[in-house]
């Protein structure tokens, strides 16, 4: 719970998908490297040789959270930027082997998160075949979809790129098999898993995937600083010219503060992953059902609370709500909330996730909620969003009417 301004009204942050608090150990964690371990890793000074090493030891600590090899991760400035390479290095390949009068084939979800979609749509004017797979209205993508997809295609497919959690509705992509679908096509599969690292066990040779994307922001780490796991066996091509830095594929001196805060923030949020995650699906059961309960007109956007549902996020379409003017009452009331995706806070239209589910009419598609809660959330703020949040709704409902 965040102090409200005036310390008297309780304020709940309720938009932890959207980017997550510094937890103290990321903090205390990112200090030394602020005074202390300031130096280049790539001098040859001891201070240098210090940075290097403690380099090193971040990159066999981060690397080790999801089972993957030191030399198998790259760090980034967080998910957008790992997203947008991975895309952008799978299609240049076909045209370095194949020429550009080759058409890549990207085959990604309706449901993605923008810096998907829209490297895409700026990948499909240079020439790119992008097929976007339709979901289920609970969120979830076909196997079999995905199958027909490469079936369809059978040349210059240069990646399957699909997310592991949803940012939106919280459903639980089942990865493992639509990675083993994929490689039974020869082809490689990519996972936006920003969502999900941090909130849901995440094992990169258990999901079978070539590449995977997170970012330090959405588990309590610092923002601006994120990671690509690329499998030692998958070609990529550079990002950015300039140095040796991250095996010579993006140049730059390193952020090692911000390295330091990811890392200690993740190895935290691991080692108590069960605890955490049980305990804040409680609270949002608790949240989910209190709503339905109150509200007849609402209804649970994406899963069934359970296994394929990120524990943390409760999701509801709010018939005859307009949800911007729901996001700042309930903010009125004391309680952060969100509507739609993040990335397009400002924008009027429905959100891309919620027309793939099949909410086409205006009267639902408008009135998307999304509350991310925390996952130390006390006894007593999920009891305040249970009663505050119903009612906000039917009060917000009342005064909707000129704005839809």
């Amino acid at each position: 719970m965040m102090p409200s301004s005036s310390c008297k009204q309780r304020y709940i942050y309720a938009d932890n998908a959207a980017t997550t608090p510094l937890s103290a150990a990321a903090r205390t964690a990112m200090e030394p490297f602020f005074t202390d371990i300031y130096a280049n890793p790539s001098g040859i000074h001891r201070l240098a040789k210090r940075a290097a090493d403690k380099l090193s030891q971040l990159r066999e600590q981060l690397a080790a959270c999801i089972q993957a090899r030191p030399r198998e991760l790259y760090i980034t400035s967080g998910g957008s930027e790992s997203n947008n390479w991975i895309l952008r290095s799978a299609a240049e390949q076909v045209w370095q082997q194949h020429g550009r009068t080759a058409q890549p084939v990207i085959i990604t979800s309706a449901i993605e998160h923008h810096s998907v979609l829209h490297c895409c749509t700026a990948l499909e004017q240079q020439g790119v075949v992008v097929e976007y797979l339709p979901v289920d209205q609970q969120g979830f993508i076909s196997v079999t979809d995905l199958d027909n997809a490469l079936k369809h295609h059978k040349h210059h497919v240069a990646l399957v790129s699909l997310m592991l959690a949803n940012n939106e509705v919280g459903s639980i992509e089942p990865i493992a098999e639509l990675a083993a679908c994929a490689h039974a096509h020869g082809v490689r599969i990519h996972t936006d898993a920003v969502q999900a690292l941090g909130h849901i066990p995440v094992d990169v040779t258990q999901l079978g995937v070539d590449a995977l994307s997170f970012s330090a922001h959405k588990f309590h780490g610092p923002c601006g600083i994120g990671g690509l796991y690329v499998r030692s066996d998958m070609p990529m091509l550079p990002l950015i010219a300039g140095g040796a830095q991250e095996y010579g594929m993006r140049a730059g001196t390193e952020n090692l503060a911000g390295m330091a805060g990811m890392t200690a923030a993740l190895v935290e949020v691991c080692k108590e992953l069960g605890v955490r995650s049980n305990h804040v699906s409680v609270a949002r059961d608790a949240l989910i059902q209190a709503v339905l309960n109150a509200d007849e007109q609402t209804q649970l956007s994406g899963p069934r609370p359970g296994a394929h549902r990120l524990p943390s996020l409760a999701s509801f379409i709010c018939t005859d709500v307009d949800a911007e003017l729901l996001v700042v009452m309930l903010d009125q009331a004391g309680i952060a909330a969100a509507t739609g995706s993040a990335c397009a806070s400002g924008s009027t239209e429905p959100s891309h996730v919620i027309c793939a589910l099949g909410y086409t009419d205006a009267r639902q598609n408008r009135g998307s909620l999304r509350l991310s809660l925390s996952d130390d959330i006390s006894d007593e703020d999920t009891a305040y969003l249970c009663e505050h949040v119903p009612a906000v709704i039917k009060r917000c409902r009342l005064l909707s009417g000129s704005t839809l």
